[in-house]
């Protein structure tokens, strides 16, 4: 009977060791709902209008699926990975080209010493940020460059320091990580044929992109008090690099949460596609150095409690010098977007929600409004 005993103890220790040894964890979101958006461009004895209605997919949260791992090394220690990939769930199809396009990195974590990571990972700047951020069009990172969900640094090392007393820093580093072999010149001299008949360059010359980026945060969370800042500096090499800062704030009222933000970009937006036709190495963003581009981002979100649900309401604004002659001159205008969301949760997991947008100036365009409205389910696993 002792003996049995004995057996049942060491067979429930040592599975417990091994539960708390590794863990992988599968997880996920998935969001998706009616939407209807209309957008109309009238200036300049120019009039468009686009107006297009149907599922929805990633409103509140991206749809997503993941993979979450830890190995206890002892000491305190543990190897960490995340990979998580984007899912289109109108037609069932992967959201990006990239398998894990939304998360794919290692690392090691230690309670005492931080985190250390290397892969495809957030930016500092979006894992410091604590104001409460819109959805669709009224999103926090139509205004801001740096700041906004979406930006994820590839080729990247980060490290995040523990957290003290609610004080928390992180600072990564991305590189392009190419090196691009090409010809000597177009022409026919510079190019023979080998030995298997192949044509092949003749002589040839190493480019290296150089592009890298540059990110850092700190945040403070606290009770109901937050606070974040951030730096970003993205240089692709050809124009000059891109600069982001900004400094968001949030306070809990308890009846109403507030959040207010305000940043700077310079030479472009990070974030927002190219406007110069130039394509980076490090993701896609908006190259505007030939005139000098500069922005001011401003937003200020409230959020309460109403009916067992959530109400929230944002306002961003984002006034540039794209009115410069040398821009779009008398076709620039500042952005404005106002938007208004409800979510009402029908468990720990589902939740069903509605919201609404509207805006002028859209990307600076004198004339362009937009306005939006839908209602979906999230599911959470």
């Amino acid at each position: 009977m002792k003996k049995t005993l004995l057996a049942a103890a060491l067979i429930v220790g040592f599975a417990g060791v091994a539960q708390a040894e590794t863990s992988v964890t599968l997880y996920g979101i998935l969001d998706t709902g009616y939407g209807y958006q209309h957008y109309k461009y009238d200036n300049n004895n120019v009039n468009i209008k686009a107006t297009s209605s149907g599922l929805r997919d990633g409103t509140v949260n991206g749809s997503r699926w993941g993979m979450r791992g830890s190995e206890d090394l002892g000491d305190g220690l543990r190897a960490i990975f995340t990979l998580e990939a984007g899912i289109n769930l109108g037609t069932g199809t992967s959201a990006s080209s990239k398998m894990f396009h939304r998360s794919a990195f290692i690392g090691l974590a230690s309670d005492s010493w931080g985190t250390f990571t290397m892969g495809r990972q957030y930016s500092p700047s979006v894992t410091t940020n604590v104001a409460n951020a819109g959805v669709n069009m009224a999103d926090m990172d139509k205004a801001f460059g740096g700041v906004g969900y979406g930006n994820r640094m590839d080729n990247s090392f980060k490290y995040t320091t523990p957290n003290f007393s609610g004080f928390e820093a992180a600072v990564a580093y991305g590189s392009a990580n190419t090196t691009v072999l090409r010809g000597q010149n177009d022409t026919v001299s510079g190019w023979k044929i080998d030995s298997t008949g192949a044509i092949v360059p003749a002589t040839t010359r190493t480019d290296t992109d150089r592009a890298n980026w540059v990110s850092a945060g700190l945040k403070y969370a606290n009770g109901p008090i937050g606070v974040g800042l951030s730096y970003d500096r993205s240089n692709n090499s050809y124009e000059s690099a891109i600069t982001n800062w900004a400094v968001t704030g949030a306070y809990d009222f308890e009846v109403v949460k507030l959040s207010l933000a305000y940043g700077q970009d310079r030479n472009g937006k990070l974030g927002w596609g190219n406007l110069d036709g130039i394509s980076d190495s490090l993701g896609g963003y908006m190259s505007s150095a030939t005139h000098d581009f500069k922005s001011h981002n401003y937003y200020v979100g409230l959020s309460a409690p109403l009916a067992s649900g959530r109400l929230s309401a944002s306002w961003s604004r984002s006034s540039s010098n794209l009115d410069d002659a040398s821009a779009l001159g008398d076709r620039a205008k500042n952005q404005n977007i106002y938007g208004v969301n409800y979510v009402y949760p029908l468990s720990k997991r589902t939740s069903v929600y509605a919201y609404g947008s509207y805006g002028t100036g859209i990307g600076y365009l004198d004339g362009l409004k937009g306005q939006e409205a839908g209602v979906g389910l999230n599911v959470k696993f």
